[in-house]
């Protein structure tokens, strides 16, 4: 997979599906020292060849590899999709599988429900078209847990993200659908699947994306996608008055402060800007997007 496009690089005809849509710009995760280009390519033995290790990560010799590098949330709702009825009529509940097996010779999954009104959602299931049998398994304080049948027309909210590949992590309720975060090979396979999910009339949205980190990275990366050394940037160019009107600083004098050189900075800010937007005010908008 290329790199990300930035707002530095033009976007040419015949460019690629990812290429063409700001909105999946995968957030930063550039040390502030800035000490190599993160879009240089990878490492080369004295023979001019690629390192055999993938990402810092050594494979047996024969190995194939294929890294899912890209971590996608997306809402998928649908009236056939399993309990989708039941969470249009109590969009504001929590409700979390628990497992999936056979019983009785139909698929069955287990699912908890939290912060709901329990009458109504029991109601709700007994009136839902995806579902049979339901069935109240387990009380407790601040949860109750339900085993309900599938019916012969119902969906997985997984179906059609594992049909085309992915590695389903976790899914759970999101108003009236599921929110489901899986992993991909790549922005392709994304796009693959959202035109698979509008063939079949599914709401697709993505919600959040981004790259797998290395672990160094992982480390680094903190509230709303920025990482440390962008967190501190951003802190120190608000406190210092960076953001005031009129502006009470510069980018050089932040440069001095961090010992790293203008560019270093202006590239930082971008980034960390960008994460922060497109963790609060972009997201919410991808629905429109995919």
């Amino acid at each position: 997979m290329g790199p990300a496009p930035t707002d530095d690089s033009p976007v040419e005809d015949g460019a690629t599906a990812d290429e063409r849509v700001p909105f999946l710009q995968v957030g930063g995760t550039v040390p502030l020292s800035m000490d190599g280009d993160p879009d240089d390519g990878p490492d080369r033995d004295a023979d001019g060849d690629s390192d055999r290790n993938v990402d810092g990560v050594a494979t047996a010799a024969g190995l194939e590899t294929d890294l899912y590098e890209l971590v996608v949330e997306a809402y998928l709702a649908h009236p056939s999709v399993v309990l989708c009825p039941t969470l249009d009529a109590v969009s504001e509940s929590t409700l979390k599988p628990r497992s999936q097996t056979t019983y009785r010779g139909r698929e069955t999954l287990f699912f908890t429900a939290s912060n709901v009104d329990y009458r109504g959602l029991e109601t709700a299931l007994v009136e839902d078209s995806t579902v049979r049998d339901p069935t109240l398994v387990g009380v407790e304080s601040n949860y109750r847990m339900y085993r309900v049948g599938l019916s012969e027309s119902a969906k997985w909210p997984t179906e059609l993200p594992e049909a085309l590949g992915a590695s389903v992590m976790t899914a759970e309720s999101n108003s009236s659908g599921w929110l489901v975060r899986m992993r991909l090979p790549d922005r392709e396979a994304l796009a693959t699947l959202s035109g698979r999910c509008r063939e079949n009339d599914v709401d697709f949205r993505v919600r959040q994306l981004y790259t797998t980190d290395t672990e160094e990275e992982r480390g680094q990366r903190t509230r709303y996608g920025v990482t440390d050394d962008q967190e501190r940037l951003l802190r120190a160019a608000y406190e210092i008055g960076y953001y005031d009107v009129p502006r009470r600083s510069s980018q050089n004098e932040l440069a001095e402060r961090f010992d790293v050189s203008p560019s270093a900075v202006s590239q930082q800010l971008r980034r960390g800007t960008g994460a922060l937007v497109g963790s609060t005010l972009v997201t919410p908008t991808f629905e429109n997007e995919f």
